[in-house]
Order: structure tokens, then C-alpha cells, then sequence
């Protein structure tokens, strides 16, 4: 679970951004909790908050580990962190307080079939390309699907795509994956299952909540 993120387009630093007296990410670690599959959770944090962190939360599953520079270099901490005999890996943003068990096992479970798997929802929105401020094309939505978290991998996987392509920009972990040419399965998201990036964002978390 990546928690290592300042929150700059939220304004407010997101590991201790609480929404009904708990932080983001503990809300996102209870879903976690209750897989019975889930055999080690690594919470990637900065520094400063995971003392605090390690205070709240009790359980023998848990490691934290230090956040890197950019989302990528916490993400690798984290995969190095796992344990010998983890096979498969989920990542999980801490900033999508919202997941369910239904998703988690979801992932889980298309891991048993395919090597990599991510969970979205189909745009419902018509989507438009802009330039300058203006609309180049209008995108057909039929093949278009918004992606969110957690994304399931096979560890070895993963950790070969991190090391292959160290230090360059990603739009999400399964792009990592697709650049050595890895099938990415999808399944059903949930539509609670928001990021909280802006401050109406953080509203809406607590209504779902």
C-alpha cells in the first residue's frame, strides 16, 4: 500500500488527512484485513508518519517501509520488502479509502489465471481530446475502461518490470508490466472506490464513508 504521497494538488498531506478520526489509508488497510489471502501488507510511508502509523495499527502481518523520491521508488521499497515465499503481490494506493473485499478478491482471483490483472470501470462519459484548449477528436469510449486499485501481479513480474524500466515516468503500475509484454486481465472496479486527489474529494469520502 503506496502512502508515501504529499498531496499536492489536495493541498493537505495525505498520510494524515483523517477522515472520520482515521487516516486515508487505515480505512483502505481494514478492507485488507479481512482477506484471508492477504499474507503480508507493507505500508510505504515517509519517515515522520510511520511511527505514528505503527502506533494505530497492531497486526504481525504488517511491515512498514520507507517512501521514496516518486510514486515508482516507494513502490519498489515495497515490492523488496515482501517476503521470500509471496508469489503474488497487490498495490494499493492508500489514497482510495474505499476499497471493498468484493474488489480485493476480485484481483485475487483473476491472479489465479492471468499474471497480471487491474480492476476498472467502463467510461461512461463521452471523452474528448484536447489541444490548446480546444478539441482535437472525440474519443470512442466503446474500448475504454478507467482504471483503479489494487493491481495484482506475479511478484517476480512486477519486480522485473520496476528493475527494467527504474527511474522512468508511469501512468500506473500495470504500464510497467505492458512495456515487457505481459497480458493484463481486467475486472470489475467500484464506483466508491474513489481517489481523494482534490478537496471535494474529501467530501465525497466521508459521504461514502
Amino acid at each position: 500500500m503506496v502512502c508515501a504521497g504529499k498531496g499536492t494538488r489536495l493541498k493537505k498531506d495525505k498520510p494524515v488527512l483523517k477522515i472520520k478520526g482515521k487516516p486515508l489509508f487505515y480505512h483502505a488497510y481494514k478492507a485488507f484485513k479481512g482477506v484471508r489471502a492477504v499474507r503480508q501488507i507493507v505500508m510505504v510511508m515517509r519517515l515522520e508518519h510511520i511511527k505514528a502509523a505503527g502506533k494505530m495499527i497492531h497486526d504481525k502481518r504488517l511491515w512498514f517501509v520507507q517512501g521514496g523520491k516518486r510514486r515508482g521508488d516507494s513502490v519498489l521499497n515495497g515490492l523488496m520488502a515482501l517476503d521470500e515465499s509471496i508469489t503474488h503481490v497487490l498495490i494499493h494506493d492508500g489514497a482510495r479509502p474505499l476499497i471493498t473485499k468484493k474488489v480485493i478478491d476480485a484481483v485475487i482471483s483473476g491472479l489465479k489465471k492471468h499474471p497480471a490483472v487491474i480492476c476498472a470501470l467502463r467510461a461512461r462519459d463521452t471523452l474528448k481530446k484536447v489541444e490548446k484548449d480546444k478539441v482535437s477528436e472525440t474519443i470512442r469510449r466503446d474500448n475504454i475502461i478507467s482504471v483503479q486499485t489494487p493491481q495484482g501481479f506475479k511478484k517476480e513480474l512486477i519486480l522485473r518490470a520496476y528493475r527494467e524500466f527504474a527511474g522512468q515516468d508511469h501512468y500506473d503500475d500495470a504500464q510497467m508490466v505492458e512495456k515487457i509484454g505481459a497480458k493484463v486481465a481486467v475486472v470489475e472496479g467500484d464506483t466508491r472506490n474513489i481517489k481523494v486527489t482534490y478537496p471535494q474529494d474529501i467530501e465525497l469520502a466521508k459521504k461514502l464513508l
